[in-house]
């Protein structure tokens, strides 16, 4: 779906910009769950079940508030990597909804302590999310929070992105994959907004 679509979605969808600032602190966790559950089922076009959204959306709340990490931008990641496909895989090997690289998803199990890790297992939704959101912590303290860094990492690999800062400064680079991510982590951010907007006036 193109990212422009989903903008306009969550504008048609709420009639009205709300503010993007998203104050994930303080607030009820069960509320959040629910937001995050519909917008995963709004924005995977049913490719994530209505039981599993619910699953994956408690996974994608305590894991990123465990890591510090915005769930939005976990989902806006999802979109980009995988549009919400558990089985997808990449021309090079990623795996899932993150679309983790097997050998990473070696090293960040071995950090987790998680047993008897296999390559399959980043086809488990659950698991994968929970590999994506360390790594994107891990990443997101490497780049010292800046968000077009730690992303292209994300995408290219840290020691990817280390050789061509090397070669090209940070003002020539584009970081196309790293705006896209952001783009459609605006497009969550107006959709959330809207639901608490909702749920504001319903109590």
């Amino acid at each position: 779906m193109k990212v422009r679509g989903l903008i306009q979605r969550g504008m048609i969808l709420w009639g009205v910009s709300f503010s993007l600032a998203m104050p994930m602190k303080g607030m009820a966790s069960e509320n959040d769950i629910t937001i995050l559950k519909t917008l995963i089922k709004e924005f995977s076009d049913g490719r994530i079940s209505s039981s599993h959204s619910h699953l994956l959306a408690k996974v994608i709340y305590h894991e990123s508030q465990k890591h510090k990490i915005d769930p939005l931008l976990v989902l806006a990641v999802i979109h980009e990597e995988s549009s919400f496909r558990t089985r997808a895989v990449s021309p090079v090997g990623a795996r899932g909804l993150m679309q983790i690289m097997p050998a990473t998803g070696r090293e960040i199990a071995s950090t987790l302590q998680l047993r008897s890790y296999r390559h399959q297992d980043l086809f488990d939704p659950v698991r994968n999310v929970r590999m994506g959101i360390y790594y994107l912590k891990y990443l997101k303290k490497k780049f010292q929070n800046n968000k077009l860094l730690f992303l292209t990492a994300y995408n290219l690999g840290p020691n990817r992105l280390a050789a061509l800062r090397k070669e090209v400064p940070d003002s020539q680079l584009r970081f196309r994959y790293a705006r896209r991510v952001l783009t459609v982590y605006e497009a969550f951010k107006e959709s959330y907004q809207g639901w608490r907007q909702l749920l504001a006036r319903a109590r």
